[in-house]
This record gives structure tokens, C-alpha cells and sequence, in this order.
């Protein structure tokens, strides 16, 4: 064992740089970052960390980020989606003193549900930035539910609520936050769809939130 380490320490001193670039640029790729700018930090953070003579917190980094991504995988399988858990980026489902006019007036006026259907739906309190939601995919959703779905061009999957199912078959959707219909929510297909959410974690999500902020999107 000693012997191995002393060649990888002679492997890592010659191209580790190297070596650790690469395996964070698959990392992030296989994370689906798709942002030059978190791509080009990552690097410049890797080549600080050599120039402090740091390398040694390389393994760590790279280790947990693995970790994270074995975890993820095998939440991705257990709940049939390939997105198991999504941070919350933005208020578009938080309920606060808007909630009456955004949430419950405007479905009342606009869908004609009335007050105690739409407490019976799930995640009713809805959830703010930096909360997790944890998701599980279906073949079948229905009014109310909290679905995960991706839009082409964007790459952050929006976290509405169903609010409407069309005669074609697709759905219409709705953050209760916003006081209206974003253009892509009046027809979302379901292949778009990633999952629906089952429970929310509150705050978990807070790192995704802040690297978002930083670096850009994923």
C-alpha cells in the first residue's frame, strides 16, 4: 500500500493538475452543468488550490462531489427519475401574503376550483428557495400534483403545480406564487416531466442556491 501511494504521489505531483481537471470537467458534465463560466471557475479553483499548495484537499473535493453523485444515482433509481432531489431557485412557489390573491382568488376566478379543493392538493403550503424537494417520477399526474418538468432552452426544470389537464392530453401548470401563466405553462408535455413532488426538505437545497448565484446556472 505504501508503495502505491508513493507512486501516485510521484504521478500526482507530474500531472495533477491535469489529472484533476479532467475529472472535474466530467464531474460537472456529468452533473449537467452547462455553463462556460462554472466550467472555467472550476478550473481557475483547481489551479488556485495547486498554486497555495493545497493539492493535497484535491482528493476531498473530487471524492465528495463522486459521493454526491452516487447518492443521487441511486436516489434516481429507487424514486424512477433523473431528478431524485431539485433546489429550490426562485419564490415562484412560496406562499406568503400574496397566497389569497395569487394562489386561491386567482384559481377561483380563472379554473373555478373553490377553496377546500385546493387545500386537498398535495404540498399545499407550498416551499421557498433554498428547500428541497424530493421527487418521484409516474406515469400518470393529475390536477394538483407538483411536477418537475423540463423547457427546452432553459436549463433549470421548473417546479410548478398542475393546475389543468387539456382535452390533448398535456398539462397546464402554475407557480402558486405568480400571479399568472408563464408562456411555456399552457402546455407542458408529459415527456417533459420529470417526476412529481412528494415531500419537500427544508433549506437542504441552500448550497445548489448559493453556487447558482456564483457560478451560474446548471
Amino acid at each position: 500500500m505504501e508503495e502505491l501511494k508513493k507512486k501516485w504521489r510521484k504521478i500526482e505531483k507530474k500531472y495533477g493538475i491535469l489529472i484533476y481537471t479532467v475529472l472535474a470537467i466530467i464531474l460537472l458534465h456529468v452533473f449537467s452543468v452547462t455553463s462556460l463560466t462554472t466550467y472555467l471557475l472550476a478550473i481557475l479553483a483547481i489551479l488556485l488550490l495547486y498554486y497555495f499548495k493545497q493539492e493535497s484537499l484535491l482528493p476531498y473535493i473530487l471524492g465528495g462531489a463522486i459521493a454526491a453523485l452516487a447518492l443521487k444515482t441511486v436516489l434516481g433509481l429507487i424514486l424512477a427519475t433523473d431528478y431524485p432531489a431539485v433546489s429550490v431557485l426562485t419564490s415562484s412557489m412560496l406562499h406568503d401574503d400574496t397566497t389569497e390573491i395569487n394562489h386561491y382568488k386567482w384559481l377561483e376566478e380563472n379554473m373555478g376550483y373553490n377553496r377546500s379543493y385546493i387545500d386537498s392538493w398535495p404540498i399545499k403550503n407550498g416551499f421557498d428557495v433554498g428547500d428541497l424537494p424530493i421527487v418521484q417520477g409516474s406515469n400518470e399526474y393529475k390536477v394538483g400534483d407538483v411536477i418537475v418538468y423540463e423547457v427546452p432552452g432553459q436549463n433549470i426544470p421548473i417546479i410548478h403545480r398542475i393546475i389543468k389537464i387539456n382535452p390533448d392530453g398535456t398539462y397546464m401548470t402554475k407557480g402558486d406564487h405568480n400571479s399568472g401563466l408563464l408562456p411555456f405553462e399552457t402546455s407542458v408535455k408529459k415527456e417533459q416531466i420529470k417526476g412529481r413532488v412528494i415531500f419537500i426538505i427544508p433549506k437542504l437545497g441552500y448550497f445548489k442556491v448559493i453556487f447558482h448565484w456564483i457560478f451560474g446556472g446548471m
